[in-house]
């Protein structure tokens, strides 16, 4: 194996998929990156087993093919400290990577091709095309809601399921949900449901900060690939059965009450100064056109905010975590949003004003 390339390019794509580097004692390969080269493509590989990330780059010189591993820190560093102005040239002999760069030299022990762990072969059960913005948005809409090291793994992640050509993703962690869907059109896409790891969302998420562009992704049965630019991207998925979401909704929605998203917003923000530092939790009051909001907290402090709001149905009393109703204002861009009381009082269903696709559900406390 041989090869020369600009070290800006090598820097780059270097920087991308060394987040993934860990320090493994017992499975030291995971702290060595896989080298290949293909038909002109050299291929940096690195993996943490749950998530891999494969950066591609066109050859534009004279290149030998073959593939190795090694260390991820000592190859970045030997690039950083190299001027980006300048080539690197990399060849394997003896089993060992030979570097050189301007006036330095440099020899890395590897470890073999063959022991590193990858996603080689990739089998799918289904395939769809998806704007980048618009995967993006969907994520930045519910993610809030994975459960964070909860015991019931399948929370630690989001749903993604492909239902009548619509892709719908939902995140609950028991307390609180949020669902977002989209039609894709013009393709004919097998159904699937699968949960992304949290980890594996927060890593797809950072990935798609990039100019809108159309995105592919494919679904195997133990993980998920997506292709990104010049990036490969496969993230292993939770084994387990999703609850069953659906029943949680309402199925008639009857006296909305409308709120401003901007006041509600500083109202809550000027309540939740005196929260239980525990609970997190204020109580809402609704009645003749007023919403109040009072909190206190364990050294028996107390705050109290009110508004005025177009309302003249019964009175509703309720609690609930401040800041859950905070993270669902934050995802919302429209000026109002609609909420709705559950039949059995438990619950509260809350859509934004101009987005009939997402709805969230947050549960009451009970004191």
């Amino acid at each position: 194996m041989k090869f020369n390339i600009n070290n800006k390019i090598f820097i780059q794509n270097l920087q991308k998929i060394n987040r993934f580097i860990t320090k493994n004692i017992s499975f030291p390969i995971l702290e060595n990156i896989l080298i290949s080269i293909k038909n002109g493509i050299l291929s940096l590989t690195a993996t943490n087993l749950e998530i891999e990330l494969i950066a591609n780059i066109q050859l534009i010189t004279h290149y030998i093919s073959g593939n190795t591993t090694v260390s991820s820190r000592k190859l970045l560093d030997i690039c950083r400290h190299s001027l980006n102005t300048s080539n690197i040239n990399i060849e394997l002999n003896a089993n060992k990577i030979h570097i050189i760069s301007n006036t330095s030299q440099y020899i890395l022990r590897t470890l073999p091709a063959d022991n590193f762990p990858n996603h080689n072969h990739f089998h799918h059960i289904s395939e769809f095309c998806i704007d980048s913005h618009i995967l993006k948005d969907m994520i930045e809409k519910t993610h809030f809601s994975m459960g964070k090291q909860d015991v019931r793994y399948y929370l630690n992640g989001m749903l993604l399921e492909m239902i009548n050509n619509s892709l719908y993703m939902v995140a609950t962690d028991g307390y609180r949900l949020g669902i977002t869907h989209t039609l894709l059109k013009q393709q004919q896409i097998e159904s699937f449901s699968i949960v992304m790891t949290r980890k594996g969302i927060i890593e797809l998420y950072k990935l798609l900060n990039i100019s809108r562009q159309l995105i592919r992704i494919l679904i195997g049965k133990n993980s998920i690939r997506i292709y990104i630019e010049q990036l490969v991207f496969t993230a292993q998925l939770i084994e387990g059965k999703f609850p069953n979401y659906n029943s949680i909704f309402l199925k008639k929605k009857n006296n909305a009450i409308i709120l401003n998203c901007a006041l509600l917003k500083q109202s809550l923000l000027r309540a939740a100064i005196l929260t239980h530092e525990k609970f997190c939790g204020v109580e809402i009051h609704i009645k003749k056109n007023q919403f109040t909001v009072l909190s206190d907290n364990q050294e028996e402090e107390t705050a109290k905010d009110t508004f005025n709001i177009n309302y003249i149905g019964p009175s509703i009393k309720i609690s609930i975590n401040v800041y859950y109703i905070l993270d669902v204002l934050n995802s919302i861009s429209s000026e109002n949003i609609l909420l709705f009381l559950n039949n059995s009082n438990n619950s509260i269903q809350i859509e934004a004003e101009n987005d009939t696709s997402t709805i969230y559900i947050v549960m009451l406390l009970k004191y």
